[in-house]
């Protein structure tokens, strides 16, 4: 099953350059997953990861057309793309379930939205199989606290912050030290359970992307939701390493120490060597 997805203009390809948009970034190593509403039948989408966002992105109105049409996305121009969808114990969610099974295979992935707890997952697993993978998000205290379960669940993917939602419901400020805490717990369950890095809430106004992703990366993320098409860019800068820091990285990588080393070594070359696989995975070296 395809899992990634290249830059494209939805709804005017041909499928040649449908085919053309090869997967070179697998959602594990994704910087950036742009959600856009099905009912916009151009986006532009230079992410890594193309998100048609069935929940916050539908009116309750327009719910059926829109599912309909981010259908006839996924068996056209969008293939690949992942849905993010609502919580299975809801009818939104069976009902954007049941449009997950019918795209098939040109399904990506699903980005499930608000979810609860490992029950969820396990939910979306049980109604799709095994070879979907699911990002839920984490979007409330509840689903905070329960993050290392649900980061657990052997079909989840990746976790990712949905921070507008976990701030309406903790009353916490748009603030970076005010959300420093839950964003540790999300890198903290991400890598107990051997998941790559989080992925954050998105990266807002497109002057204020690159230190966004600046600030993620340093919190142990290692990539962002986005709603603007022009704020990719500088996040995909801020999520790739540097051609310095591979510089770096990669001289301590090959050097053969002499002497003794303390113990800052190993670890530093274990970080080496992750930012090496990074930038490789990401095209960078």
């Amino acid at each position: 099953m395809s899992s990634t997805i290249t830059g494209a203009a939805v709804g005017v390809e041909s499928s040649a350059s449908t085919a053309a948009r090869a997967a070179v970034v697998e959602f594990a190593h994704a910087r950036t997953w742009l959600l856009r509403s099905p009912l916009i039948a151009a986006a532009e989408c230079p992410a890594d990861v193309l998100v048609l966002d069935l929940e916050d992105g539908l009116p309750a109105a327009r719910k059926s057309e829109g599912r309909d049409r981010a259908l006839r996305m996924l068996r056209g121009p969008a293939a690949g793309a992942w849905l993010r969808i609502s919580p299975p114990g809801t009818a939104d969610g069976l009902a954007d379930l049941d449009l997950c099974r019918r795209a098939g295979d040109a399904l990506g992935g699903v980005v499930l939205a608000m979810c609860a707890g490992p029950d969820d997952v396990e939910r979306v697993s049980a109604a799709l199989g095994d070879g979907v993978p699911v990002v839920p998000m984490i979007e409330s205290a509840a689903a905070l606290l329960a993050a290392p379960t649900i980061a657990a669940h052997p079909r989840t993917a990746r976790l990712a912050f949905g921070t507008g939602d976990f701030r309406r419901d903790t009353g916490m400020a748009a603030d970076r030290m005010a959300l420093a805490w839950p964003r540790a717990q999300l890198t903290v369950a991400s890598a107990a359970a051997g998941l790559p890095g989080p992925i954050d809430g998105p990266c807002g106004e497109v002057a204020a992307a690159r230190d966004a992703a600046d600030h993620a990366l340093a919190m142990g993320f290692t990539g962002t939701l986005a709603l603007d098409p022009a704020a990719v860019d500088d996040a995909h800068a801020g999520f790739t390493p540097s051609p310095a820091a591979i510089a770096q990285a990669r001289e301590l990588a090959e050097a053969t120490p002499t002497g003794d080393v303390d113990g800052s070594y190993a670890p530093a070359l274990a970080r080496a060597r992750a930012l090496l696989t990074r930038a490789a995975a990401l095209g960078a070296l």
